[in-house]
């Protein structure tokens, strides 16, 4: 079933099944693979535009807690989330991708419109028309070419991303990073006439 899925998709997957259990769900809910999505480094690229720190908070209020569960414990996709994994192989084909990619994910989080997930994307200001246009544009699609250096801070936002995820978050170099993606954020968006 996930042979088409990237690294990085399989990551976000594995995040979110780590989520589930850290926050002790028994099935994997598209809130889920939305918290896994924020900690993958390809994925947030294309939420260039959004508070992470805000999105997360909002989307953890959503997400019932109970006692963690151990690793070993079997947690099985939600019907959410399995129709978020349908949508998302649906967008890959009809982008003409041969690959799911974490891109894809994100867009079938917002086709689950019911989906707490979809509510707090929705909040945050992200449209699936939005970022439909943001995969063909990081994805050289035709009709969509991006502004020149775009890729290259898109490279240096997913490295201090990389980084940041490797980073405990209680110390002061996680704080420095953040800052340091906030700014490459801001030139991105004034680069690219976003702003």
């Amino acid at each position: 079933m996930f042979e088409r899925y990237t690294e990085s998709a399989r990551r976000v997957l594995f995040f979110s099944r780590d989520e589930a259990s850290r926050l002790g769900s028994i099935s994997i809910e598209p809130e889920h693979l939305l918290l896994g999505l924020l900690r993958d480094s390809e994925a947030i690229a294309v939420l260039a535009t959004v508070s992470l720190g805000r999105l997360r908070e909002d989307t953890e209020t959503k997400v019932v807690f109970r006692k963690k569960l151990a690793t070993s414990v079997e947690i099985p996709f939600a019907a959410g989330s399995k129709r978020v994994l349908q949508f998302a192989a649906e967008e890959a084909d009809a982008l003409l991708h041969n690959h799911i990619g974490a891109e894809h994910l994100l867009l079938g989080l917002l086709r689950e419109e019911h989906s707490h997930a979809a509510a707090a994307l929705g909040a945050h200001g992200v449209r699936l028309s939005d970022v439909r246009q943001a995969v063909k544009t990081l994805s050289g699609q035709p009709g969509a070419s991006p502004a020149p250096g775009i890729q290259m801070a898109v490279e240096k936002i997913r490295s201090l991303v990389a980084d940041l995820a490797a980073t405990p978050r209680d110390r002061p170099e996680a704080r420095e990073l953040v800052t340091r993606i906030d700014a490459a954020l801001d030139a991105l968006l004034n680069d690219s006439g976003i702003r």
